[in-house]
């Protein structure tokens, strides 16, 4: 009743709802509050992904020789994809095609591995014990070639049926908000894998997935072999 009468929900009926008038403000108040926040933090997480985009395409620039090409954020020619955000990078090395998404994070400790559970990539980090990438990341990144495989098959090949590129995940840290200890990926016993030179790399439903440290030498084996993996053709 004490709790009723502070509210001012007793007496006059006007009373009443003067009270409720200032309820339901504060309600009001506090959705639009989280709403700009949440707003806020999604802009942060757009503009982070972004740096980090930009960033592995200036170290893969070098790379590019005559012949080659990078569609990337870094030259504003990074290739659309309907009803989806984009390809981050494709890289061309004289024939050899390179898939690559970017995946930030910008938390300490970050380790991504894979999880048989759920038979997916996931991640830990110092403020969480297991935590989820927002997408699938291997599903995501065949999804995303899978469809400009189909409709712009001419980045690929000019052959009628082209091979898939390389599909690379990598996952670094947001450089403007550098960190003791980088993004990691840890491939375990279980974790699906393939050795290339007695280097272990995870790599899952076709993607590999690694570390910034442990891109440039994977592109470099992986640059003179190509991907053997055929698209079926289009009927």
């Amino acid at each position: 009743m004490a709790g009723i009468k502070r509210l001012g929900l007793t007496g006059h009926p006007s009373g009443i709802s003067s009270a409720l008038d200032r309820i339901a403000n504060v309600v009001i108040i506090n959705v639009l509050v989280n709403q700009v926040s949440s707003e806020e933090k999604e802009i942060e997480l757009t503009l982070q992904g972004e740096e980090a985009e930009r960033h592995i395409a200036k170290l893969l620039k070098p790379l590019v020789g005559r012949g080659g090409q990078l569609f990337s954020r870094l030259d504003e020619n990074k290739l659309r994809i309907k009803d989806d955000a984009g390809l981050d990078i494709l890289l061309n090395l004289s024939g050899i095609r390179f898939a690559i998404s970017v995946k930030s994070k910008r938390y300490e400790k970050v380790k991504v591995f894979y999880d048989p559970k759920y038979d997916q990539i996931r991640y830990s980090c110092k403020e969480y014990r297991k935590d989820w990438f927002p997408k699938d990341i291997t599903k995501e990144i065949n999804d995303q070639i899978n469809w400009l495989l189909t409709n712009r098959p001419k980045l690929f090949s000019k052959k009628k049926q082209p091979k898939k590129p390389w599909l690379i995940v990598v996952v670094c840290g947001v450089p403007s908000k550098p960190v003791k200890q980088p993004p990691r990926v840890a491939v375990f016993p279980n974790s699906p894998k393939e050795v290339i030179n007695g280097t272990e790399y995870l790599k899952h439903r076709g993607v590999f997935v690694v570390d910034e440290e442990s891109l440039i030498s994977l592109v470099q084996v992986l640059k003179t072999q190509p991907n053997e993996e055929y698209v079926p053709s289009q009927k």
